[in-house]
């Protein structure tokens, strides 16, 4: 029997778990033209949304682009990865080999070849910058200038996702924010912004001193409804000939605390283990086994980041409703008032912990506290 479930983006034919409101507000805000940033903890499915969306949108005759944009390391890298992603789009909407006399020549900064995959057979599109264009900054602003006059004279709406955009920082140049913003307001397409590194993103768009601030609608991931954990994980079981009650769903779901990650993650463990149905001890064999496979990047956090820094970890973990700044907490976990204050600071900054709508302060990550309180 194949595992119904995945932990890599999901395709948009593979089962996913409700998202249906945001699905149609995204569709929705891009019928209107509108630009949206998405936001939610890293493997919380921003991508596999975006892709499902824009796959919806491609089947309504809107022309949908992607761009990736993780470990950006040059102006020149940025360049390349949008002109690849623009004509990879358009090529997609309509086919660059049957109207190539048509579009080939709209975009002059770009030299366009087309190969065939021996694999699948099918044309795959390669790019590069023409000679003339030296300075990267110069080819960004033209490939900007030239997308913008090619959608005023389309009549079909256009859909443009870039994702893990607030990786532009770390190109440590500070022009290339300007010049992006000034195009894309003009641009007569619709934009989705999104990406893993919540604070830095969300500071592109609400710092009042950045080019991008309040140029865009905030979406927020939530946390996915524990019943629809339930009833997805019951039903994907059913279909692929296997049976899981639902208190064991429901352990499946609280232990991830409805970690879209991770709730396919420890389901698909659990799918491996049973014969016909699963039971509560596959449960806890399955979340062994997943925190065994996640502790080599709990690691690699530990050995980035100070002992101070690693003190209110575990304080949080193990204290979740306790305040940071008591005399009590602090004793407890041998920490000063500014120790608390910059460890807080920085674990906030790199997504580790968050201070929820009750103002508590919480690990981001389930499975990472539950590391952490038997690693130590």
């Amino acid at each position: 029997m194949k595992n119904p479930f995945h932990t890599d983006t999901l395709e948009p034919d593979q089962p996913f778990c409700n998202r249906v409101a945001e699905l149609s507000e995204l569709a929705s805000h891009a019928g209107n033209g509108m630009n949206v940033v998405i936001f939610a903890p890293r493997r919380y499915g921003k991508t596999s949304l975006v892709r499902r969306v824009q796959h919806q949108l491609r089947t309504d005759g809107i022309c949908v682009i992607y761009a990736q944009f993780m470990r950006l390391v040059s102006v020149e890298d940025l360049v390349h990865r949008l002109a690849k992603a623009i004509i990879s789009g358009l090529h997609e909407h309509e086919s660059l080999l049957e109207k190539g006399k048509r579009w080939l020549g709209l975009f002059p900064s770009i030299q366009t070849s087309f190969t065939i995959d021996p694999a699948t057979g099918l044309p795959s599109v390669e790019i590069q910058m023409t000679k003339r264009q030296v300075d990267p900054m110069v080819a960004l602003e033209n490939i900007l200038e030239e997308v913008g006059k090619f959608l005023e004279k389309e009549t079909f709406q256009v859909c443009i996702a870039l994702d893990e955009f607030q990786d532009i920082v770390d190109i440590k140049e500070p022009r290339v924010e300007a010049l992006l913003r000034e195009h894309i307001q003009r641009h007569k397409a619709s934009y989705i912004f999104l990406g893993s590194r919540r604070r830095i993103l969300l500071d592109i768009f609400n710092n009042r001193g950045r080019p991008f601030y309040q140029s865009a609608t905030m979406m927020e991931l939530e946390p996915l409804p524990e019943k629809e954990c339930i009833d997805f994980i019951m039903s994907q079981f059913e279909q692929s000939g296997k049976q899981c009650p639902e208190d064991v769903a429901l352990a499946v779901s609280q232990r991830v605390e409805c970690y879209p990650y991770y709730l396919q993650a420890l389901a698909y463990r659990v799918f491996e283990l049973c014969e016909k149905e699963c039971s509560i001890e596959d449960v806890a064999k399955a979340s062994e086994a997943l925190i065994a496979n996640e502790r080599y990047g709990y690691q690699a956090i530990i050995q980035g980041i100070s002992t101070g820094q690693l003190k209110l970890l575990r304080g949080i973990a193990e204290e979740e409703k306790a305040s940071l700044t008591s005399n009590d907490f602090m004793q407890a976990h041998n920490l000063t008032l500014g120790g608390v204050q910059s460890a807080r600071k920085y674990l906030s900054e790199q997504d580790l912990i968050e201070k929820s709508k009750d103002g508590q302060w919480n690990i981001v990550d389930p499975i990472f506290r539950i590391w952490l309180l038997n690693a130590f």
